[in-house]
């Protein structure tokens, strides 16, 4: 092969190298990174980006020798096939993903995306029962264990202004599998209006739902997009959030069934901000949490409209 073509080679490297560089950059600059990975990934891109430029300046230092002829063949087959066809397709397995990302728009996972993971209404199902048989539905403890809500409200447990540690434990049984959430779970029973942060957003939910019995007729406050799905009502959606480990790939959606006497004026994805009142109700044959709602504002999508675990929650 002649030394002008392997030059043409490096260059077409180097230009598909510099690209990703560049547009990594991009989505670093503009924050739009967090659409497709976790924070804490940022950093590991980041160096990436620094990665292909190097890589890229040294397909360029290539690319020049072998243009002036300064390159010794080595014999160790590392030459380009002399296929065009074949060597478009090779380099467009790297150019079209990147093309696409300069050309389609960045925006967060919604409704569409939920759809087909499908959304997920019992954010404690992970968790439920956790391997222990006596655990029932709303984690508390069966024939033999410890007392239920019922045995504990007529111990005079029901008053929750006057709740010492002894009778939150008693109220919010756990086991090794549940015990992080319990005790998250008394914390969040003392509040009058229960708020669901950002950074402990899965947490939260998924505490409210395991010991769902305790926190009916609580005040929830939370904000998320409007989803819908069948068979729900024209006063019922979802306030859903999409939650991620790592990347928009592992992304699972999970969120709170809603009622609101005028939930048909609220448009898909749009953000809103509900308060309301936890309750129980069945939906598609399941016992749910729901969320009889008071008060409704239109919210502003958030920097980061994902949720992610907090890796401190239980130390």
């Amino acid at each position: 092969m002649s030394a002008r073509i392997m030059s043409l080679h490096h260059m077409l490297k180097a230009v598909i190298l510099f690209g990703f560089a560049m547009y990594i950059v991009q989505l670093v600059k503009t924050d739009n990174i967090l659409y497709y990975i976790a924070p804490r990934m940022v950093d590991y891109v980041k160096w990436s980006a620094i990665g292909f430029y190097a890589i890229a300046v040294y397909q360029v230092y290539l690319g020049l020798r072998s243009f002036f002829g300064k390159v010794e063949e080595c014999d160790c087959d590392h030459t380009p096939s002399r296929s065009i066809i074949k060597n478009t397709l090779i380099y467009g397995l790297f150019a079209a993903p990147l093309l696409l990302g300069a050309l389609l728009p960045d925006a967060s996972m919604g409704s569409n995306a939920a759809a087909k993971k499908g959304m997920n209404l019992n954010s404690a199902s992970t968790v439920r029962n956790g391997g222990n048989p006596s655990l029932n539905a709303t984690g508390t403890e069966t024939a033999g264990g410890t007392a239920t809500s019922e045995s504990a409200s007529a111990a005079g447990v029901g008053s929750q202004g006057a709740l010492t540690d002894a009778q939150l434990k008693e109220l919010f049984p756990y086991d090794k599998f549940t015990e992080h959430y319990a005790k998250f779970a008394m914390g969040l029973y003392k509040q009058d209006i229960i708020p669901v942060p950002e950074d402990m957003y899965i947490e939260t939910l998924t505490s409210i739902d395991l010991y769902l019995d305790k926190f009916v007729g609580k005040k929830l406050e939370l904000t998320g997009f409007v989803y819908r799905q069948e068979p729900m009502t024209d006063k019922q959606f979802v306030v859903g959030r999409f939650a991620i480990q790592c990347c928009s790939a592992d992304g699972s959606p999970f969120g709170l069934l809603s009622e609101y006497a005028n939930a048909k004026s609220l448009a898909d994805d749009s953000w809103v901000k509900a308060t309301g009142t936890i309750q129980k109700t069945k939906f598609n044959d399941m016992e749910t949490l729901v969320l009889k709602i008071e008060k409704l504002e239109k919210a502003e999508p958030p920097k980061s409209q994902y949720v992610y675990p907090n890796a401190s929650f239980g130390s």
